[in-house]
């Protein structure tokens, strides 16, 4: 039963639409209902020669990450085109990976974002609304592990760092791999500035010189490990609060990885029992629909025997989450080639068409991670 305290507007999904509605046409527009049942978008603006598709959320607790993309991709998809925008339109408002997805879509978007007030409609994408995450207590700890190289560690180190710095977090970067790719690749630190003016970023150390008290400012800490456990300090491995274990969606890899997984979660638990651990698959290829199912199953059926005793790992599926396959991130550090002299710092964030597959890709980790794993240690609704 809505709460009596709650103004009428937003007390169930019909008056809160019939609101939005209202709030359109007072600026304007004559705006239709669609038909029932239909995906994608609950309203219909027009103006002049615009037709816009208005989601509208009547939500509980702030937008997510997933439910903008999907309104993304129904805006890419053919029945989406005849629209000139989309709106999407929440009554709470939208949490922390939802605003950095928004940031990255940049000027050119074809989606804008609002709260609908009792009065007004309150635009985010002009950064209205862009709270700054409270700082943590104590610093949260991430790994990337897994008992074998060469499945893109540093990759997601990296990328999920800066996913984390379009939050708000300031992040620490520490590069335990003997290869030391992250001093290569970032070793200058990446700077992310905000629309207010005040920026984040992250910060790149070395193992030898990593201690606490050089990145102070830093809320989150990330570990690009090395392959070989007893190369990484066992102090730093005791406060892993996540670990993130990559592997690939292929036969090869399920047949290869699946024991050195097994392996590599043994191996972690003998320092950490508490750490959530999440297999995350990379490099993602869509393989049709009859094969991902049987890839999925075999995947799944891999760690069954985990997961029955093992209430803190996660194994990840791809069609929730994944890391895509894309020529930005393929040919990420080819800026290193370009000026082997002075290289600078990159991310493979820059903007393609206005949308960016590997920020969305890792924003969506970051999000996926925060609701699966029920700490609650990095959320900021």
């Amino acid at each position: 039963m809505p709460s009596t305290l709650e103004p009428q507007f937003i007390q169930d999904f019909t008056h809160f639409e019939q609101h939005v509605a209202k709030l359109i046409t007072r600026a304007g527009w004559t705006v239709e209902t669609a038909k029932v049942n239909q995906p994608g978008y609950d309203l219909i603006a027009r103006k002049d020669k615009l037709v816009v598709a208005v989601q509208v959320k009547w939500l509980k607790n702030n937008v997510n990450a997933p439910q903008l993309l999907k309104f993304a991709d129904f805006l890419d998809s053919e029945a989406g085109k005849k629209f000139n925008f989309g709106l999407f339109i929440t009554t709470k408002g939208f949490g922390g990976p939802a605003l950095a997805l928004i940031r990255t879509w940049g000027k050119d978007t074809k989606i804008g974002c609002a709260i609908a007030e009792e009065n007004k409609l309150v635009w985010v994408n002009g950064g209205i609304i862009d709270p700054p995450p409270p700082l943590p207590l104590e610093k949260i700890y991430f790994g990337v592990f897994t008992c074998k190289g060469g499945v893109g560690k540093t990759t997601i180190a990296a990328h999920l760092a800066g996913a984390l710095a379009l939050q708000g977090f300031n992040v620490a970067l520490v590069d335990l791999d003997p290869e030391e790719n992250l001093q290569k690749l970032v070793g200058d630190g990446v700077y992310v500035p905000n629309p207010k003016g005040v920026g984040t970023s992250v910060q790149v150390f070395k193992a030898d010189d990593w201690h606490e008290d050089s990145a102070r400012d830093c809320q989150i800490v990330i570990c690009d490990c090395s392959p070989a456990l007893e190369r990484n300090s066992k102090e730093l491995i005791k406060r892993l609060n996540y670990c993130i274990i990559p592997t690939t969606l292929n036969p090869l890899g399920i047949n290869k990885h699946g024991k050195v997984i097994q392996e590599t979660v043994r191996e972690i638990r003998e320092i950490n029992q508490d750490a959530d651990l999440f297999v995350l698959i990379n490099n993602f290829k869509d393989p049709g629909i009859r094969r991902l199912r049987l890839l999925k199953e075999v995947y799944s059926a891999a760690y069954q025997e985990i997961s029955k005793t093992d209430n803190k790992f996660h194994c990840i599926d791809p069609e929730e989450v994944c890391i895509r396959s894309s020529d930005l991130l393929y040919y990420w550090g080819i800026h290193v080639l370009e000026n082997p002299v002075n290289p600078g710092s990159r991310l493979a964030f820059d903007l393609i068409g206005g949308r960016c597959y590997p920020r969305e890709d890792f924003i969506s980790l970051a999000d996926y991670i925060e609701s699966k794993a029920g700490i609650g240690v990095l959320r900021h609704e």
